[in-house]
């Protein structure tokens, strides 16, 4: 316990923040656009049924018969994340906003910010 009041005596501690004057270079008011850089995350469409596939035929030595099952479950994830892809290219291309959407493209912000624009 000693050594480590020893070490802590020398450690720096928290500045005063009342000391500390809050000088904003820039107005504190909120721009009416968003850019649309690095926007390009993906999810990675049937990841895990791959997987399921890749290892089903190694245990198997990769033959298709014993994996057929893993095969067609990959099959119906990835029309699946076909279609979905296909239905939000759709709904973001159009700049269509979508009561509840959690992600959205930067056109979609865009449009919703001109509807409520800042004062």
């Amino acid at each position: 316990m000693k050594a480590g009041l020893i070490l802590l005596r020398n450690a720096r501690a928290p500045q005063n923040e009342a000391k500390v004057p809050f000088v904003a270079d820039l107005p504190m008011k909120l721009r009416n656009h968003v850019t649309g850089k690095h926007s390009k995350i993906r999810e990675k469409g049937c990841l895990q049924e791959i997987t399921m596939v890749l290892s089903c035929l190694e245990k198997n030595n990769y033959e298709n018969k014993m994996c057929l099952n893993e095969v067609t479950n990959f099959q119906t994830c990835y029309k699946t994340y076909l279609q979905n892809l296909q239905h939000a290219k759709k709904n973001s291309s159009v700049a269509k906003l979508m009561p509840g959407a959690r992600n959205m493209k930067a056109q979609q912000i865009n449009k919703l910010l001109a509807k409520y624009p800042q004062v």
